[in-house]
């Protein structure tokens, strides 16, 4: 499983970016680039989801596995 963090680019972002649009974390474009828009949309689900297992703001295992479990359809 690949962590995620500022910097990151590809379509496993486009994927992240769809799925916390789907929960109305995000509300950029999905262009596939992890800025600072995608890592406070990450860091406010965690919030939202209370993880403290990834770093605020990193697209980790626990906040991966807890945003696929919410966004099945996507």
């Amino acid at each position: 499983m690949v962590t995620l963090s500022l910097g990151s680019s590809g379509p496993e972002v486009r994927e992240l970016q769809r799925r916390l649009e789907a929960v109305w974390a995000y509300h950029g474009r999905i262009n596939g680039r992890f800025d600072e828009e995608v890592q406070e949309a990450v860091a406010r689900y965690q919030s939202w989801r209370y993880v403290q297992d990834d770093p605020e703001g990193v697209y980790g295992p626990t906040t991966r596995r807890l945003l696929e479990e919410n966004t099945p359809e996507v």
